[in-house]
């Protein structure tokens, strides 16, 4: 039990403390630089197939494809949105996968 309500003031104590908004601003700030990545991966991709999806890991330079073509059919979006995330990584360094992925969810 003890274990939980520490878990609830954590999570409380970071919404209370700013870090959030200011996460969510910079997110915010990164839709006008993954917008264009979206639109470009989608025209690359249209029917999630594995060879558009090869195509556009080699497109971005983006190696290990045959990893994500591994993948269920089912999970072809969390694939893209990956490949997505990579890219925008090699735009904006340093800034946190869950930050660039709000990015894109913002869109």
């Amino acid at each position: 039990m003890n274990y939980l309500k520490n878990v609830i003031q954590k999570i409380v104590s970071f919404f209370a403390s700013g870090k959030a908004e200011a996460a969510l601003n910079l997110a915010a700030g990164l839709v006008p630089k993954a917008l264009p990545i979206v639109q470009e991966i989608a025209a690359l991709v249209p029917n999630r197939t594995d060879q558009e999806i090869a195509a556009a890991f080699e497109k971005f330079a983006i190696p290990a494809a045959a990893q994500y073509l591994a993948a269920p059919q089912g999970h072809r979006g969390y694939v893209l949105l990956d490949l997505a995330t990579q890219v925008l990584a090699t735009e904006v360094p340093g800034v946190a996968t869950n930050i660039l992925n709000t990015a894109f969810s913002s869109q």
